[in-house]
């Protein structure tokens, strides 16, 4: 009787130990995004350009570093930049966003920047566009 115990017992903590180990995985795996599917740390690149009618200083920009996204509506991270040749090494980023069930949202920087973010169903890739009259600007991100 004690073999038969043991062995059932064996097989049911096999069934639910991998419950209980992805129950904190944060992705959505039904095919609707929230802000939940942006979580953990995304390489980011992205560019920054002026209007053909405007010289504006500090542009062309491009910048590159790591976002962090913690699931419920904030951002966090680090961007190297160039600004039209002159560069910032590490500047600290922060912005809050919203993701509806079709993987649109946006994301505003604490500098106000308002970007429209489209994000893969999975939440392992997206790009942004900036949104604010006058500007060009886009970032693209992927989860590592």
């Amino acid at each position: 009787m004690k073999p038969i115990l043991m062995t059932m017992s064996l097989m049911i903590a096999g069934l639910i130990a991998p419950g209980v180990a992805f129950a904190g995985e944060k992705k959505n795996h039904d095919g609707e995004c929230s802000a939940a599917t942006l979580y953990g740390d995304y390489l980011f690149t992205g560019r920054a350009d002026a209007p053909a009618y405007a010289h504006t200083a500090g542009l062309p920009s491009v910048f590159a570093g790591v976002y962090t996204f913690d699931g419920e509506g904030k951002m966090s991270g680090v961007s190297s930049q160039s600004r039209g040749g002159a560069i910032v090494v590490r500047r600290i980023v922060a912005a809050t966003y919203t993701l509806d069930s079709e993987c649109m949202g946006t994301i505003t920087f604490s500098g106000g920047e308002k970007f429209d973010l489209f994000i893969a169903r999975d939440g392992t890739e997206g790009n942004f566009i900036r949104i604010d009259e006058g500007s060009i600007a886009t970032r693209t991100i992927k989860k590592q």
